[in-house]
């Protein structure tokens, strides 16, 4: 079954533990650098165009029959490009992202995520923020203000879905253990959240490859695409018609694609390096592009 919670085509295949790929946890330390880059484009006019670079450090801690669990520090975290106008912007999503610059993860032995074991920290960090350098942001009492606060409320009382949502913690824990390692081609579909339109999600489906004839490493190849259907559209449709069709003067036809390439070590499950491409556009007038890369500092984990 795909472990990306929908469907997967009948494996008739036996599949043994010497035929799965597996995460086994070691190394203890792993170290990737992660280089974010994102760019808005209206009406030929570049809104936004920013360049972060991460680094994470993973420490495994364990790894049993059930699953494993680990540590995920963010190390660094320099915003190498943005628009002057957004700087301010830049520093305040770097704020937001301190309360879980260090997680305390548990997974099932698929990779999928079921809980946060250091939340009672993560709150307490975020009560701080708000004592502190968000004091005047709560003082504010505006409706903005109190929107923005009750949302980190939520996220930092409960941070499960605010990981598992996160592309960066999609990628970096893509939930596809337990798989055959085997080539195959499989049909997946996935929830991702809208970049252009907030707290909505996009149901995507598409395949994924499976290229496993390589002695060390596994590629695993995965499209996605919004099927232009479904209640998500009509609501996308309003939204458009009242807040964007009036400034680009155009119908919307509205795409979501995703393609991630994945390299794993084939003894280990040790994700090597991965490559995202993201692109939501509401027509021709208005998109939004991204692209992920995440690359191990040392390679010989295999």
């Amino acid at each position: 079954m795909s472990r990306f919670k929908f469907f997967d085509d009948e494996i008739k295949k036996e599949e043994t533990l010497h035929n799965k790929l597996t995460y086994r946890g070691e190394p203890n330390n792993l170290n990737y650098v992660i280089i974010q880059q994102q760019k808005t484009v209206a009406n030929d006019q570049t809104i936004s165009d920013t360049e972060t670079k991460m680094l994470w450090q993973l420490e495994n801690i364990l790894v049993d029959n059930e699953g494993y669990q680990l540590y995920l520090n963010q190390i660094e975290h320099d915003v190498l490009k943005t628009n002057s106008q957004l700087q301010h912007l830049a520093a305040f999503a770097k704020l937001f992202n301190s309360p879980t610059s260090r997680l305390h993860l548990r997974f099932t032995k698929t990779g999928k995520l079921i809980s946060v074991l250091n939340q009672a920290e993560i709150l307490s960090i975020w009560q701080n923020m708000k004592e502190n350098e968000l004091s005047s942001l709560v003082n504010a009492n505006s409706n903005e203000s109190k929107l923005i606060i009750k949302a980190g409320d939520n996220d930092f009382a409960n941070s499960v879905s605010l990981i598992g949502d996160g592309i960066l913690y999609q990628l970096l824990f893509p939930a596809f253990y337990d798989l055959g390692n085997e080539s195959r081609v499989d049909k997946v579909e996935r929830d991702f959240r809208s970049n252009i339109f907030n707290e909505k999600r996009i149901n995507l489906s598409g395949e994924r490859i499976v290229e496993g004839a390589g002695v060390d490493e596994i590629i695993i190849k995965e499209t996605f695409i919004n099927e232009k259907k479904g209640n998500y559209t009509q609501e996308i449709l309003e939204i458009y018609n009242l807040q964007y069709k009036p400034i680009l003067i155009a119908e919307l036809d509205y795409e979501y694609r995703v393609n991630i390439n994945y390299k794993v070590f084939k003894n280990s499950g040790v994700l090597k390096n991965v490559e995202c491409e993201v692109e939501e556009r509401l027509n021709n007038n208005f998109y939004f592009r991204s692209h992920y890369s995440f690359k191990l500092k040392k390679e010989n984990y295999g």
